[in-house]
Order: structure tokens, then C-alpha cells, then sequence
């Protein structure tokens, strides 16, 4: 399982995001790939389009990223 960091404006903390599991969702929600960038692996685009936060990206796809945090994941 891969992780990032990310900063909560709700919660006002840093939340670890499972990266794998969002990627995930948005894979199955779009009907295209998720393509990471090569020079920065926490960039993402999907249709052509880049997103350079999991929140932008969770967020674009009507996502919470609060659901995929490790202790969401975990419970």
C-alpha cells in the first residue's frame, strides 16, 4: 500500500492518503488510465488532464479524500 501525505483543511492535519486505493477508484469510476508522471510520482493525469494534489484528483472525480485515508482504510 502506497502513501502520501496530505493536508486536511476540514480536519486541519496532515491525513495519509492510500494512494493505491484512490488510484483505484478512479480507475473504475473513469473509463480511461490513471498515468502517474514520470519526473514527480505524486502528479497524476487522467484524459489528458493533470492533477497535482490526491485531493484535486479525488475532488475532480466527486471523491472525498478523507475515505481514502489509512485510518478509513483500516477500520
Amino acid at each position: 500500500m502506497k502513501t502520501a501525505k496530505e493536508y486536511s483543511e476540514t480536519a486541519k492535519r496532515e491525513v495519509n492518503v492510500d494512494v493505491d486505493a484512490l488510484l483505484a477508484a478512479i480507475n473504475e469510476i473513469s473509463e480511461s488510465e490513471v498515468h502517474r508522471c514520470a519526473d514527480d510520482p505524486h502528479h497524476v493525469s487522467v484524459d489528458g488532464r493533470e492533477y497535482h494534489t490526491w485531493r484535486e484528483l479525488a475532488e475532480a472525480f466527486e471523491l472525498d479524500v478523507h475515505d481514502f485515508s489509512v485510518s478509513e482504510v483500516n477500520r
